[in-house]
């Protein structure tokens, strides 16, 4: 977690929310089978667009293209909610403490999962970088997690607009809306052989 976090921060440069098309997997090379990448769909719902070994072992199946949700408990997927909704509209970022209840084949997990949001090609926060790790057995699949808490960290828009923008000070709104791609996330390659 410490590994994606220190990525994400580095991306960041101290102001800027990074685009997805900054991350790049060799960044985060030995923390790559805890982390994943989420899509927003819709208020508080968001898809794995990339997930890790992590969370299909987890699981027990191929975890990509699943709501994150699935992971969660039903009873507590409405803070869970509410928390991701904040990082795609804080900006902010947040750290969540889970844990799985033991039963037959399944010994008592807990977890911790990181939220990073990242911006999508129109500049808007449409993505979030993530990470969950666990201790303990995984034992019988599936495994979902109860949030037992969460840290909310709000980011600061006034500092990250003037950086981006260069305008006065006296501004404290950031439309990101007006901020173009700096890169593509596809390049077609064609040979001649």
């Amino acid at each position: 977690m410490n590994e994606v976090t220190a990525y994400w921060e580095a991306l960041r440069s101290g102001a800027t929310i990074p685009y997805r098309s900054d991350v790049d997997p060799r960044g985060i090379q030995r923390a790559l089978k805890n982390a994943f990448i989420l899509e927003r769909m819709a208020p508080g719902m968001a898809r794995l667009r990339v997930a890790g070994q992590t969370l299909s072992e987890l699981m027990g199946m191929e975890m990509r293209g699943m709501p994150v949700s699935a992971l969660i408990d039903p009873d507590t997927r409405e803070p869970f909610r509410r928390a991701l909704e904040e990082v795609f509209l804080g900006p902010t970022t947040a750290t969540l403490r889970l844990r799985s209840d033991g039963g037959y084949g399944k010994p008592a997990l807990e977890a911790q999962m990181i939220l990073l949001p990242l911006r999508g090609d129109a500049g808007k926060v449409t993505r979030i970088l993530g990470a969950l790790v666990h201790q303990g057995r995984v034992g019988r699949a599936p495994r979902r997690f109860h949030l037992e808490g969460s840290f909310l960290r709000k980011l600061d828009r006034q500092d990250e607009h003037k950086r981006l923008t260069h305008e006065a000070p006296e501004l404290d709104y950031l439309d990101i809306k007006t901020i173009p791609t700096r890169h593509a996330h596809l390049r077609l390659v064609v040979t001649d052989d």
